[in-house]
């Protein structure tokens, strides 16, 4: 179900940026650039997710119209 892959994602993409946060934390200039990188694209996934999983719904109608 497209709801459940959608949760295991956001999952996913909030424990990679658990480990992009300490590396920026613990890291030097150029770790801390390459994860602010990987957090953004990250970011950007998880607004992606969410507004997906908020339509849903509407989705599915029109798929099976």
């Amino acid at each position: 179900p497209a709801g459940e892959y959608l949760d295991a994602q956001r999952a996913a993409h909030l424990r990679r940026m658990r480990e992009l946060t300490e590396i920026k934390r613990t890291g030097g200039l150029v770790d801390a650039l390459l994860a602010d990188h990987g957090l953004f694209h990250l970011e950007a996934d998880l607004r992606w997710i969410e507004l997906t999983a908020a339509r849903l719904d509407a989705l599915d109608a029109e798929v099976r119209r």
